[in-house]
Order: C-alpha cells, then sequence, then structure tokens
C-alpha cells in the first residue's frame, strides 16, 4: 500500500474524525480509503441487474465489516429513517 498525506483544517479533520466514528471505522484513513473506493467505483445503472449485484455486494461487505445498524422493533426502524 501507498501512503499519501494530506491537510486540512483542524475542524475538518474532527468532522472526518466523528464521520468515522459514527459509521463503525477503526482510523479515518479505513474511513477516507472507503470514501475514495466507494469515489472511484462506478455504479451500475440503478435497478439494473449489474446494480443488484452491485448492491448486493456493497450491502455484504459492510455487514461483515460491521456497519450496520440494528433496531428493536419495526418503529424504532421508521422513527430512525424520519430522523
Amino acid at each position: 500500500m501507498t501512503t499519501i498525506t494530506i491537510s486540512v483544517p483542524k475542524a475538518f479533520a474532527q468532522k472526518i474524525d466523528e464521520k468515522a466514528q459514527e459509521e463503525g471505522f477503526a482510523t479515518r484513513s479505513e474511513f477516507i480509503r472507503s470514501l475514495v473506493r466507494n469515489y472511484l467505483s462506478k455504479e451500475p445503472p440503478y435497478g439494473s441487474d449489474k446494480w443488484w449485484e452491485w448492491s448486493d455486494t456493497k450491502a455484504l461487505e459492510d455487514i461483515r465489516k460491521g456497519r450496520v445498524k440494528r433496531f428493536e422493533s419495526v418503529n424504532e426502524a421508521i422513527k430512525w429513517l424520519n430522523s
């Protein structure tokens, strides 16, 4: 792996750290790698067979990495979605 160094304002770095933690990433580097990977990946046309395969692959990756949100009830999920 190659190292890339960037400079950002302190407030920007703090926001990155907050979002990384919220999303369940262990480090800011892991979070930024994920953002870049997602940016560079080309999402197939929505609803196409390729899109469904791509979506399933991404969902399984998120589950394996623990980036999930669990709910005790349907009402709890609806409340979260509407927040």
